[in-house]
């Protein structure tokens, strides 16, 4: 298998893509595949290559990769068509996915991750509450996935990216198409700089504010959404991953 890098002579595309780590691995797929298309200038339509060529490219699980498409399809750069013929292309993109370019911009500006925290903060209750009342079974399944993930990480150093696969799966179920782009483009920011500067947390308090925030969601309860933003939003901002 070829990785980034291990490759000499003259360069292609691949050898602007950046390696990819065991630490969100999916988000830097889905990084590295959206760089890749928009440094390439690929149109709606380019076939960008079947899911077992690109978990070979990658060298990830079928979970990563269908994991980093779901997020590439989020955000409107990616479609995934099954069958003879399918693979993953580059989609039609809407307006709103202009905004995500923006923000990927965010990488080589002067953004912070502090920053990041206080705009994510003032977007939870809108997030969640579009959850509650948005959410499907499959939704309802997957986040309950991701708080199981998150018990079992806590006292990991896993548990900073636990809590934000938390917090975006929470944020595609919203119907808000600019709000989940901001919202998910932010907590991708944050897990590709690596959360510098950002405490991983301790306490069973911070936890169990979480957990709420995923079973709200699965009991479709707006009073138990309130009373875990609240709680959420209580401690210092540097103090905390999110």
């Amino acid at each position: 298998m070829t990785r980034v890098g291990d490759v000499t002579g003259p360069r292609t595309s691949e050898d602007f893509l950046p390696q990819i780590t065991n630490t969100a691995a999916a988000v830097q797929v889905a990084r590295a595949l959206e760089d890749e298309i928009v440094s390439e200038g690929w149109s709606a339509g380019h076939f960008v290559g079947r899911r077992q060529e690109l978990m070979a490219r990658f060298g990830v699980a079928p979970a990563t990769l269908s994991e980093a498409i779901q997020l590439l399809r989020a955000r409107g750069i990616v479609d995934a068509k099954p069958g003879p013929g399918g693979g993953i292309f580059v989609a039609t993109r809407s307006p709103f996915t202009h905004l995500s370019d923006q923000l990927l911009q965010l990488r080589e500006g002067k953004a912070t991750v502090e920053n990041c925290l206080r705009v994510l903060d003032s977007l939870d209750g809108s997030v969640l509450h579009d959850a509650v009342e948005n959410a499907s079974d499959e939704d309802i399944a997957d986040i309950s996935a991701c708080a199981e993930t998150l018990k079992s990480a806590w006292d990991s150093a896993e548990a900073p990216t636990a809590i934000w696969a938390l917090h975006a799966r929470i944020a595609q179920v919203s119907p808000n198409e600019l709000l989940r782009s901001l919202y998910t483009n932010l907590v991708d920011y944050i897990i590709a700089a690596r959360l510098e500067g950002v405490t991983a947390p301790t306490t069973q308090e911070r936890l169990r504010t979480h957990l709420d925030f995923a079973e709200a969601v699965m009991k479709r309860d707006h009073e138990l959404a309130e009373s875990a933003i609240s709680r959420h939003r209580r401690p210092a901002v540097a103090a905390r991953p999110s």
